[in-house]
């Protein structure tokens, strides 16, 4: 699905029509914008994010299955919360994948580096369904997994921060937000097709089957999915405006130290990581903590469980680029104070109703905190993009993605169900929830709006 063509007057001026090759069609005309190459961007940048949260959903939802194949010497909650950690672990290792792809990307280009992070990406996770079980190997079972996740989370640092520089450096100035949120689309794709084909295993294969070879099926598609993107994404051009900073010999050498060594450049990673917040903690916790947790406490089935996250799931998918148009229309500013005060309301009523148990009420209750996440997430790449330069746009976004993720993101279904454990109330992750939220809310009225700045800007930092 491609975004609509847009009527507008022409830039003729702006660096997205002075530094593009003859045969890109991506040139505004007098009145409007061709819209294929946009197509082609987007699935280019997209496919290698598929993979990523393919991978992350089907872990999360076949995590009761991995504890036991993989830590089949301990209990069960003691299993449960070593794969958890496991999960984690890719997520504690992509700001380090952010520091290792980011100044590439900025200093030989978004294609280039895309390209790379794709093959590593399909294959290590193609490997993860090869690992032998504890029974056969017994402790290298887990050594394989920990060691495989690490990789996956290199790769994982550079390849949606990557996309979305891609994405967002093609997109005119008023479709920005929008554009982008395909991208999220393209994730939300990547984890409703993860439950869904999580819930057709544990619903078509019989125990003994899913615990042998089941589980690993949806790994091993990763390889031929990442050979696919590989060949899209090498016969694309570089974005427009890495070109144009390229030719004017202002590319950063050194833009890691850039951002860390002034004032400036801690004050733009701190302004991106606040639209980072509502999307980070509540997104990970809807898809990859509330499988567990329904099947616990909501009465529901694991099949049933990914159903009812399914059905969320589509409603973030629907919610996201409405998400994008309004922060287009609007601007970045008022979409992140008002998705942040949704999630906060959201979050209590969220497991009193999952408490009461039912499909029904569980549907519901997902559906209430997928909304204000979507739109969150819908304005977050763009806005956080159109804050830093361009020689060290991608740097800086990597090491705050990698930054929310690797504390909030990743670490949600271990952290909440530690809370329970030891707090003894299941409403615990609905307040940590909350907390996460809370200083987007109170610094959002006080952010500068960014919606209307020309992205092609290399301000010195």
């Amino acid at each position: 699905m491609a975004p609509p063509p847009i009527a507008g007057r022409a830039s003729s001026g702006s660096s997205y029509t002075r530094n593009l090759p003859p045969r890109d069609l991506t040139a505004q005309s007098s009145k409007t914008e061709p819209i294929a190459p946009n197509r082609k961007v987007i699935i280019a940048a997209s496919i290698g994010t598929f993979i990523e949260y393919f991978d992350l959903v089907l872990y999360g939802a076949l995590a009761a299955i991995m504890a036991t194949v993989f830590f089949a010497g301990e209990d069960d909650v003691s299993a449960l919360l070593s794969t958890f950690a496991v999960f984690a672990l890719a997520f504690v290792a992509r700001p380090l994948g952010g520091l290792f792809w980011g100044p590439l990307g900025d200093r030989i280009g978004r294609k280039r580096v895309l390209s790379t992070i794709i093959i590593v990406m399909s294959v290590s996770t193609a490997l993860v369904g090869l690992i032998p079980s504890y029974d056969s190997v017994g402790v290298v079972a887990p050594l394989a997994l920990v060691i495989l996740r690490f990789i996956q989370g290199i790769s994982a640092g550079g390849e949606m921060p990557g996309a979305a520089v891609y994405i967002v450096e093609y997109a005119p100035k008023h479709r920005r937000a929008f554009q982008a949120s395909f991208l999220q689309m393209g994730a939300s794709s990547a984890m409703l097709a993860g439950l869904l084909v999580g819930a057709a295993l544990t619903a078509t294969l019989s125990h003994d089957a899913l615990y042998s070879w089941g589980w690993r099926i949806p790994f091993l598609l990763a390889l031929p999915i990442g050979a696919v993107g590989l060949y899209i994404r090498t016969k694309l051009e570089e974005t427009p405006v890495f070109r144009a900073i390229e030719e004017a010999g202002a590319r950063s050498q050194g833009p890691v130290m850039s951002l860390v060594s002034s004032v400036t450049g801690w004050k733009l990673m701190g302004r991106a990581l606040l639209f980072s917040l509502p999307t980070q903690l509540t997104g990970y916790m809807i898809l990859t903590y509330m499988p567990s947790f329904l099947k616990k406490n909501s009465g529901l089935s694991a099949t049933e469980a990914l159903l009812a996250i399914s059905v969320a799931t589509v409603v973030i998918l629907v919610c996201q680029p409405l998400g994008g148009l309004l922060a287009d229309k609007v601007g970045r500013r008022p979409m992140l104070f008002f998705c942040s005060a949704g999630i906060i309301i959201a979050a209590y009523p969220t497991f009193a109703l999952l408490l009461q148990g039912g499909m029904a009420l569980s549907i519901l209750a997902l559906c209430l905190l997928a909304i204000p996440f979507a739109l969150a997430s819908g304005n977050q790449l763009a806005a956080s993009l159109e804050i830093f330069p361009t020689k060290v746009r991608f740097t800086g976004f990597a090491l705050v993605l990698g930054v929310a993720v690797a504390t909030l993101g990743g670490t949600a279904p271990y952290v909440s169900t530690w809370l329970v454990q030891q707090t003894g109330s299941l409403y615990s992750p609905a307040f940590y929830l909350m907390l996460s939220v809370l200083p987007a809310l109170l610094i959002a009225p006080f952010l500068r709006e960014t919606f209307r700045d020309d992205l092609s800007r290399n301000d010195p930092i």
